[in-house]
């Protein structure tokens, strides 16, 4: 299949990645790829939060979510065992 469709590499500006691209090219990112970095083998999560500030926001929003969605479980699960 290689060989008869042809693969393109996409710009700079559509897959952002601190491995391979400068921090001024970041502002025009359009998606930022958050791959482990070789040179300094920081945790993931760590490094997003580092790389993208609202991720801090965002992580902590999903995790209430999910706190909210367990407990609602097993609020619903105790309720049904005391029919």
């Amino acid at each position: 299949m290689i060989y008869q469709v042809a693969i393109k590499s996409l710009p700079q500006d559509w897959l952002w990645c601190e491995t391979w691209c400068d921090d001024d090219s970041k502002q025009r990112a359009k998606t930022i790829d958050l791959c482990n970095n070789p040179k300094t083998k920081e945790p993931k999560l760590k490094a997003a939060a580092r790389i993208v500030p609202e991720w801090v926001e965002y992580d902590t929003e999903i995790r209430q979510l999910l706190d909210h969605l367990e407990n609602k479980k097993k609020n619903a699960i105790l309720t049904h065992d005391e029919l």
